[in-house]
């Protein structure tokens, strides 16, 4: 049985990823980040609260007890550069994190991050076969089916998120009777929508468009949605949530599923 890491930050996430490990009885080691949430599970379980400077060290502190395995969970706060507080290990590395950073994009830092795990003999592991209970799949997912007037902007909505994948930017979209209302930037689908209420008009109710980037690594950056999320869509009077079938995790999937059931919302997985 290998053992695995867990780069943890902020969310639910961790909490149901511990405890999934735990009831098939993986063996587990939490590390958190100086200046990022830190669960009470995490809290319980073995682990260490670290600077981001110290990371390689303290990787090759684990490897050198067998854990071979990384899992990234959580939402992490991107460090500034005088934050980063680098030891003999990671000083190194700073020249190269340095332009990443500059780049700019999310997925130019978690792309370096992969890389450099790999090359340091770790594998990283895809969250969807760990858990795929938390996952869904294509086409309705809930009794409230999507309208046949929406598939149209679905279509279209995805069209555009695909080509706003080359600027690294929002996964996410609001969108009603082929206009667009709203796109998600940096901070986030729940700001989104809130932003976008405003803007609705009369007649069939907008769309909630959450979809995986072009090329994305879905091993450490996947698209998710939680309970809170579909309960502002439906406090906002949004209609759905068309979303990328199998690539989306959904936390707590059975309570989100109940609630879209007995409030009339659709999911529908593309």
């Amino acid at each position: 049985m290998y053992k695995i890491i867990l780069l943890t930050g902020g969310g639910r996430l961790p909490d149901e990823v511990i405890k999934s490990l735990k009831k098939n009885k993986k063996i587990f080691f939490c590390i958190g980040f100086e200046g990022n949430p830190v669960s009470k599970i995490v809290l319980k379980s073995e682990h260490k609260i670290i600077n981001f400077g110290s990371i390689v060290t303290e990787l090759k502190k684990l490897n050198s007890k067998g854990y071979s395995h990384v899992l990234l969970v959580g939402n992490l706060n991107r460090p500034s550069l005088k934050e980063i507080k680098p030891d003999f290990n990671s000083l190194k590395l700073i020249p190269y994190f340095t332009k990443v950073l500059l780049e700019g994009g999310d997925n130019n830092i978690l792309s370096y991050s992969i890389n450099y795990l790999n090359k340091i003999g770790f594998k990283i592991i895809d969250l969807r076969k760990l858990i795929p209970e938390n996952f869904l799949g294509f086409g309705n997912q809930t009794k409230s089916k999507v309208p046949k007037k929406c598939l149209s902007d679905i279509e279209k909505g995805k069209k555009i998120l695909n080509r706003m994948s080359e600027f690294d930017i929002g996964q996410s979209l609001i969108i009603q009777q082929g206009n667009v209302i709203g796109i998600e930037t940096a901070s986030g689908t729940d700001k989104l929508i809130k932003h976008s209420h405003p803007i609705f008009t009369d007649g069939i109710k907008p769309i909630l468009i959450k979809l995986s980037k072009v090329n994305q690594n879905l091993k450490v950056d996947l698209p998710t949605i939680g309970p809170f999320t579909v309960r502002n869509c439906c406090e906002k009077s949004i209609n759905g949530i068309a979303y990328s079938a199998n690539k989306t995790l959904f936390l707590n999937k059975e309570k989100i599923i109940d609630y879209c059931n007995k409030n009339n919302f659709f999911l529908y997985g593309i």
